[in-house]
This record gives structure tokens, sequence and C-alpha cells, in this order.
């Protein structure tokens, strides 16, 4: 059975109810629903299992609860325009597609709840590790192993926290009242630490309890992730620590899997290159509904035989998409064309759509906001395989860390280090990621230090790593995230960050709303 250790975590799911606090979303304090305590708790195996498990439990709601929203739709990457004048969620998907969003936006807030949620759970394990004696207790890991993973989901959590709302404050034990604001620097410095002491704490791939899980590897790659953008986090690039980070990644039993789609299929815990990932299951750990977030109902209904409705919320920018080539395998990740099923006699048979006519689905949107937009316009995303007769609640593991991210960020590492021109090193990366995607003998397959700049290199992680959620980073990165584009003029500077939610500030009057909003 998948992942067969989580199981036991979800028959002693309700011994964590008296962890269901929002600790985080308005002024920081918790507030505990039980008579349960960190006192009269953790007297047993499974009690300890299901604290130390919960952190990891709540990531599960990154995909729907404003993550992606915030790094996708802010980019040129994804758009959700409204079809057919079908609601928009009071405009907030045009407002983050033209960089017009203000500090009352919905998912902005979302977005605060859980990273803050996330850190208020790690809190409150961390806390009571520190006053419980767990020597008597046949757990699969140390106590010294669990503290060292909930202060790396701990640190994960601030680091998007870092990434997105920039100055935010540090909370390291339960029941802080209005903490203080942080610098960006302070924040980048916590989670450095963070990351650097608990390293030597955490297992490896391999070990037991480890997928899922932080291990080294998974260390190494946020700290590698935190170097590289250490630029705009706080005016000073790490891009040789980031090197350093990745080598320490690239030295572990991981290696790029043959196929690009590998590690996104429903079994994809036989990827060798994902290095972190959040568990999913459909019937038991729930929340991932890729496929109905970006597939018409009707192509789900006709080629995947399943009994959701696709909402095709999201779908690719036609420029984005137009970066594919079609010899290109990536390509194969969009559904485009005309769209065909193969019926009960083993015949091919167009599918109809809603107005009467055969759909054919066009990467070009004619309009952000528009009555007539219909549902057959703008790629759709099958990244993560779509299962046969599955549920709308996938059981594909989502990926957080993959070495394909990894060996593409060193070969950025090193044309930096290079004033932007490419090292004979960066284009042997780069190609080891593309050409799986090509034929042998296609001359587009490979790169050289001619051809490989910065500026195709973007276009590559792009290509790579589309609906990965690491599209917002790159462009600011590379300089691009306020640039014109399709249906958005260029937007300020300071909407490299998003503000600080207006009722977390009326909350907590510690807190200063970032500049310009």
């Amino acid at each position: 059975m998948k992942h067969t250790y989580r199981n036991r975590f979800h028959r002693i799911f309700l011994l964590i109810a008296f962890l269901s606090f929002w600790s985080c979303d308005m002024d920081l304090e918790e507030e505990v629903y039980s008579a349960e305590t960190s006192e009269n708790f953790y007297q047993n195996e499974d009690q300890v299992m299901s604290a130390y498990v919960m952190p990891y439990a709540f990531m599960q709601n990154l995909y729907d609860g404003g993550h992606f929203a915030l790094q996708e739709l802010s980019t040129d990457e994804v758009v959700a325009p409204t079809r057919n004048g079908y609601e928009d969620q009071n405009g907030a998907w045009v407002r983050l597609h033209r960089h017009t969003w203000t500090s009352s936006d919905v998912w902005i807030l979302y977005e605060w709840q859980n990273l803050f949620q996330a850190i208020g759970y790690s809190n409150y394990f961390l806390d009571a590790m520190e006053e419980n004696d767990l020597s008597g207790m046949d757990l699969p890991i140390s106590k010294e192993q669990m503290i060292a993973e909930i202060k790396l989901v701990r640190a994960l959590h601030y680091y998007w926290a870092l990434s997105t709302f920039g100055n935010v404050p540090i909370v390291t034990s339960v029941g802080e009242s209005s903490p203080a604001i942080k610098s960006r620097e302070e924040v980048f410095a916590f989670v450095e630490n963070e990351i650097i002491e608990n390293i030597p704490q955490l297992g490896e791939k391999g070990d037991i309890n480890w997928y899922g899980h932080f291990t080294k590897s998974a260390a190494y790659a946020l700290l590698a992730k935190l170097y590289m953008n250490a630029e705009v986090f706080t005016g000073s690039p790490r891009w040789q620590d980031a090197i350093d980070a990745i080598d320490n990644v690239m030295a572990a039993n991981y290696s790029l899997d043959p196929d690009w789609s590998t590690p996104f299929l429903v079994n994809n815990e036989n990827s060798n290159e994902n290095i972190l990932v959040v568990p999913f299951d459909g019937s038991n750990a729930t929340g991932f509904n890729f496929a109905e977030q970006n597939l018409h109902e009707e192509i789900l209904f006709a080629k995947y035989n399943v009994e959701y409705y696709g909402w095709h919320k999201y779908s690719s920018q036609e420029s984005f998409f137009n970066l594919f080539s079609e010899n290109d395998e990536r390509i194969e990740q969009w559904v485009v064309g005309p769209q065909t099923f193969i019926n009960e006699a083993g015949e091919e048979e167009p599918i109809w759509s809603w107005y009467g006519y055969e759909m054919v689905v066009t990467p070009e949107i004619t309009a952000l906001q528009s009555d007539n937009t219909g549902w057959d316009q703008g790629a759709m995303s099958i990244k993560y395989e779509v299962e046969v007769g599955g549920l709308n609640n996938m059981s594909n593991d989502m990926v957080i860390f993959r070495l394909a991210d990894m060996m593409l960020l060193k070969a950025e590492a090193l044309m930096r280090l290079n004033g932007g021109a490419a090292t004979q090193e960066a284009v042997s990366l780069v190609n080891q990621v593309r050409a799986r995607n090509f034929e042998s003998d296609d001359p587009n397959a490979t790169y050289n230090t001619s051809s490989l700049s910065l500026d195709e290199l973007i276009d590559e992680r792009g290509r790579e790593l589309a609906y990965e959620m690491h599209r917002r980073e790159d462009l600011i990165r590379f300089g691009m995230f306020n640039d014109q584009w399709w249906e958005k003029e260029a937007s300020e500077e300071y909407r490299q960050l998003f503000p600080i939610p207006a009722t977390v500030l009326t909350a907590n009057p510690a807190l200063e709303q970032n500049p310009g909003y």
C-alpha cells in the first residue's frame, strides 16, 4: 500500500485534536480547543508521533490554500481568466495577474494564515519536546531527529514568508503575544542558522521514515534556495554558498529520472529525483485537486472516466506555452489541440464541448475578462498524471524540491559568478536536464557556452519547472517580475512583496506594512 508508514498516523488522527488552534492568523496567540495539554499528553508513542506529523500534514494546504495562487498567478506562467461570465473570486485572480492586489485580498490572507499556522504547529511540538522525556518509548526515530525535522519544517515556512512578505515576526514558542516585525535580513539569518544547526541530526534518503520528511538533502536544497535568492532578500549575493549547498545534494543518492514525467506520476514515490514531497492519497490524505482545477470537465469525463467536475480555472498563458518546441517532450504536459477519446469499441471519437462543437483547445486566450471567453481557450496542465477513474483528490505526491531544479540552480550560480556567461560546467548541467526531452540526434537538444545565456536559462527553468511554484521567485531574481505581459502593464517594484493582510495589521499593531501599500 502506498506510503504505509502514514496509515498509522491516520488511525490516530483524533489524538491530535487538541492541536487544532488558529495559532498565527491574526495576533499569533494560540487557542486550544481541548482539555488536553502538553502536561497530560505525550504519554505514549502514538501521541508523540501524531503531534510530530501534524506540521507535515498541514503542508497539504499548500496547493489550494493561497501558496500556489500567489507564486504562480502573479507571474507570466499561470492565469485564471473569467470564462463566460463565471465568478472570479471577486476579481482576485485578475488582480493577481495584473499586480493590482491590495492588503484586503483574501488569498493573501490565506497564505499568511497557512504559513504561520504551520509555524504554530511546529512551535507547539517543539515546546512540548523540551519538557518531555521520551527515553522509555519505542519510537521509530530519535527525539533529536524529530526536533530537527520540525525545525526544518518551520524554517521552510519562514523561508516562504521571507520570500512572500519580506519583513515578518519570528515566533519560536507558543504564547508569544503581539510579536514585533523583524527585518528581512534578520529573518534570513534565522532561517540560515536553523538549517545549518539541524542538518547533523537529520536522516537521509533510504532511512526509516525518510519519505515526505526533511532529510539532510532536503535541508541542503532549502539552504540552496535561500542562498540563490540572498541578493534579493538581503542585498548581498551568496552564489558560491548556493553551489556548495547544491553539491551536498548532488552527492547524495539522487539521480535524474529517465523521463521528465516520472516525478509527477500517480505513484511518484518511485521517483529517484524527488528530494522533498508532500504526500497525498486520494482517500486518506486529501487536498491535491490539480486535475479538477486545471481541466475541463468534458475532458475529464470522456478521457479519464472520472465522476468529478473540472473547473479549468488555471491555464498557461500563451506566451509561456510558446516557450515549448514541438520536439520537446515536455510539451506533453499541456492539453492543446483537438480533443478525442477512445470509446468502448476502441475507436477514437471527438470530445464535444458544451456549445455543441468538437472541442479544440487553443493556447490563445482572447481576453482575461469576458462573457464570451470559452472553456476551450488556454493550454491546460496535466503535469501531474491524471489517474483514469481516479478521485478529484489525487494521489500524486506534490513536489517541493527535486534534483533537476538543483542542477539548474547550480548552473545559474556558476553563470552569475562568471559575469552572466555560461561555463562548460553550467552547460553540462543544463544539458543533462534537457537531454531526456529530445531525440539524441536533435540539434536543439543541447546548449553550448555561446547559446546558453541567462535569458535562455530562465526560459529553460520555465519549461522544466512549470506549475511547481518557483516562477515568482525566478522572475524576481532575473529582474523580470514587474515586466509588462499579456493583459498586464508594467508594475511597481514594491509588488515584489505582497502586503501584510489588513486584518493581521489591525490585530497586531507591532507589525508594519510593507512599503507601497
